[in-house]
């Protein structure tokens, strides 16, 4: 090695890598920005870094399909905690529907609270609704 020269650190990346570009905008029904509004602090950046880096790059790919009763709705998982969302591939945009904790066979379990919000009709009208929004903000 010439004096005056610096050798790249053997571990350090040859090149960086650009970052993805979002190909889904992330939208959001009123109870699911509520649901993120409750979490803590840590949580909710962990959440935001999710969606930011995964959901809306590629919401099929880091997630699962979920089934039965909510069949069409996707779940990303990220600690104990768990977002169940609809993706809408034709406009390019991924809603999310619940952020909340995974506890099984307990009333507060998230898919519960989901599967009983859209027996009601309430989660297809907060659906509706937020399609309603980005049609009109697209004309």
């Amino acid at each position: 090695m010439t004096k005056g020269r610096k050798q790249p650190h053997p571990t350090a990346p040859l090149r960086e890598e650009p970052p993805l570009r979002p190909l889904f905008e992330l939208r959001y029904t009123p109870d699911a920005a509520a649901d993120i509004k409750a979490l803590d602090g840590s949580v909710r950046n962990q959440f935001r870094k999710v969606l930011e880096k995964k959901l809306a790059i590629d919401p099929e790919g880091y997630s699962l399909p979920l089934r039965g009763s909510l069949a069409g709705y996707w779940k990303h998982q990220f600690g104990n905690h768990r977002a169940v969302y609809r993706i809408y591939a034709q406009h390019h945009v991924v809603v999310v529907c619940s952020v909340g904790a995974r506890k099984q066979g307990d009333a507060e379990d998230i898919y519960r609270q989901l599967e009983s919000i859209a027996k009601t009709g309430h989660l297809a009208e907060q659906l509706a609704s937020v399609l309603r929004n980005i049609l009109q903000s697209r004309k």
